[in-house]
């Protein structure tokens, strides 16, 4: 079975609060039951445009750690340097080339 990608685009307030503040929440991400990986992503023409991509054993699991999120401070505190949330998705392989 494929793993299960999570893409999250969205716009924040202050780019150095709010990449301080994703750092710290990504820490707690690697305790959800399911988590593979999380890569954080800077949109090279707008650097207050982020993009999570998250990765997860099963859709279980990330739709259960995104209702979790809202419990943790780190992912609150996160959550309010958001101005507009663009997408949330979640994605399975297709193809994979290396």
């Amino acid at each position: 079975m494929s793993t299960i990608f999570e893409l999250v685009s969205f716009k924040v307030k202050d780019l150095e609060k709010a990449t301080k503040l994703r750092r710290d929440a990504m820490e707690h991400a690697k305790n959800f039951k399911g988590f593979v990986n999380y890569r954080a992503l800077i949109n090279t023409d707008d650097q207050n445009h982020f993009c999570d991509l998250v990765e997860w054993e099963s859709l279980e699991d990330a739709q259960a750690a995104a209702q979790q999120v809202m419990m943790i401070p780190e992912f609150q505190a996160m959550m309010s340097e958001i101005e507009t949330v663009e997408s949330m998705k979640h994605f399975s392989v297709d193809k994979f080339v290396k």
